[in-house]
């Protein structure tokens, strides 16, 4: 409940009421969260244009470079589109199902579903169909960084290291590259010369905490990465942690599939899609049909979402159909690709 403010006057006789003469300051406008579209109008179809007359075809990721440019994994187009002062563009991608590497429309992808930025303004982009990591620079030249691209577990050179369906993937400020590769249930780096190594994970499939060499993973998706080097990875219905050190633990989540906010060790999630975290160190996840958030302190709460549909507006009245990735811009407003609503809806704290 808003707290209500009585003005005093030194003349008791006579009621006024507060205004911004009477040097009283006046209650803080309550802030709230609040959803709304920022391109698509919800047709499964490929459109350039207007923002809100563009169209995408089953949007999987978002990722925000520094600039305030949006850029979408269009997984279905083919594409990697882009938003930028009000208009859609296709910044790479020519729409046929192939792998090729180029300039902007020249190149090629199948179905590419995770894309991410670094501190330079480089793409990197996963494709359920492609299992190489492909980066595409400020100037739209595609390129493989890494990965073969025959399906299989193997570390070593990035040419010719082996990767399975891998669903999340985070640069840090050095220029490492991680991936949750899901198919074999590990936690892979490419470093910055060129070698792929396995920082956690066995290859079983088990929530197991402990030492990266012995943690294993159940089905691990998204990824980031914070200030202090922590990485957090979406598994299943957890949240789970990789210190520096090389430990493994649970951030948030328990054995409990379901819904339920409050501390971390008792909260429930269903599927986490993806992660992102703000500077603050609050991470947002993707979560059937919700986005939740977990504080740094470990404590989740809704912040918009409810059953599947379509609205904007007040967080708790919002709607998503699939909300599957998310990105975040460098003033803290969060992007959500909206899979089955073919748009790219934003929550701002109002």
């Amino acid at each position: 409940m808003k707290p209500r403010f009585i003005c005093l006057s030194l003349i008791v006789t006579v009621l006024t009421s507060c205004s911004k003469h009477d040097g009283i300051t006046n209650p803080p406008k309550e802030r709230k969260w609040l959803v709304t579209t920022v391109a698509g109008d919800g047709i499964a179809a490929f459109l350039d244009g207007p923002a809100l007359n563009a169209r995408f075809k089953a949007p999987q990721d978002v990722t925000v470079t520094a600039d305030g440019t949006i850029y979408v994994a269009d997984a279905l187009n083919h594409r990697i589109r882009k938003i930028a002062e009000g208009e859609v563009s296709t910044f790479a991608g020519s729409g046929r199902e192939d792998t090729i590497n180029g300039a902007g429309t020249v190149a090629g992808f199948e179905l590419p579903i995770q894309i991410t930025s670094d501190k330079d303004g480089n793409l990197y982009t996963l494709d359920i169909e492609d299992l190489r990591v492909r980066k595409i620079s400020s100037a739209a030249i595609v390129t493989a960084v890494a990965g073969s691209g025959e399906p299989g577990f193997a570390d070593g050179k990035a040419d010719t290291a082996k990767f399975g369906v891998s669903e999340g993937i985070v640069a840090d400020n050095q220029g490492n590259i991680y991936i949750s590769d899901n198919d074999n249930k590990r936690i892979r780096e490419i470093s910055v010369n060129g070698e792929v190594i396995t920082i956690a994970g066995t290859g079983r499939a088990r929530y197991i905490n402990g030492k990266a060499d012995t943690a294993e993973f159940f089905l691990p998706t998204g990824i980031v990465i914070d200030k202090l080097g922590n990485l957090f990875i979406a598994d299943y219905n957890h949240i789970r942690k990789i210190s520096p050190e090389g430990v493994v633990s649970t951030f948030a989540g328990n054995d409990s599939v379901g819904y339920r906010d409050g501390q971390a060790d008792v909260a429930r999630f269903t599927f986490i899609n993806d992660i992102a975290i703000d500077d603050q160190g609050n991470i947002y996840a993707t979560d059937n049909n919700r986005i939740r958030k977990v504080s740094p302190e470990g404590e989740v709460s809704t912040i918009a979402g409810s059953i599947p549909g379509y609205n904007d507006g007040d967080g708790a009245l919002a709607k998503f159909n699939n909300p599957v990735g998310l990105g975040l811009d460098s003033h803290g407003n969060i992007y959500v690709a909206d899979d089955n609503n073919n748009r790219i809806r934003k929550i701002s704290f109002e």
